[in-house]
């Protein structure tokens, strides 16, 4: 029996990103390909693609490119290379405008990524972009996932405490970030991360919050 969580007494319902609004892999796959390719270098390989599944782009490049001669051009690679053109790979989670909908009717929404901002126009793109009270990219703190400012921002701007906020995330950093907040966290489609909830899909974390998807 699935555990759940009384929607009476939490205020917010705040979202990572990639892997939870989005299946991701595809898009990032072909876009950090394009730019080590841009520099003379071979694609990710699958560690490399998960690493870049959860850290920034800055990040990303860093644990990609030791070389700091080549590092340098690959920053520059990134200002032409539009990351709007490898949005179509992405693919939204079933039923999550659906449940956005409903959980707009009960909670503040909130959303901690490490994209930068790219995330706005990925919103747009998918007709998601009003759901959200406050969108925190990782252009908006100054250390980026696992530290949890970017939870401390989103609860200081809803002016609630860290027992009242919910996080959904599909990482270790999402975790991490979580437990430090003191925040529950619920673990998307990952048994494997030490969480309070876990859900494998939109349908299940309605129904772990007791919220009916149908309008009323």
């Amino acid at each position: 029996m699935r555990k759940c969580i009384s929607n009476a007494y939490f205020k917010a319902l705040v979202f990572d990103c990639d892997g939870v609004l989005f299946d991701s892999k595809e898009a990032n796959r072909a876009y950090y390909n394009a730019l080590l390719a841009a520099v003379g270098l071979p694609p990710m390989t699958e560690e490399q693609l998960a690493f870049a599944h959860c850290h920034t782009v800055f990040e990303v490049i860093d644990y990609l490119i030791p070389d700091p001669k080549l590092r340098q051009q690959a920053y520059k690679a990134r200002e032409k290379l539009n990351y709007s053109n490898f949005l179509s790979y992405m693919r939204p989670e079933p039923y999550v405008k659906e449940a956005l909908s409903a959980f707009k009717r009960v909670f503040k929404l909130g959303m901690a990524t490490s994209r930068t901002n790219t995330i706005y126009r990925l919103l747009e793109i998918y007709d998601l972009r009003s759901f959200f009270d406050l969108i925190i990219s990782a252009l908006d703190v100054q250390r980026p996932k696992p530290h949890p400012e970017a939870l401390y921002k989103i609860m200081d701007a809803f002016k609630i405490k860290n027992d009242e906020l919910i996080y959904v995330g599909d990482a270790e950093v999402d975790a991490e970030m979580a437990k430090s907040a003191g925040v529950t966290f619920v673990s998307y489609k990952r048994p494997d991360l030490p969480a309070d909830i876990y859900v494998n899909n939109f349908l299940e974390l309605a129904e772990v919050l007791g919220i009916s998807l149908k309008e009323e």
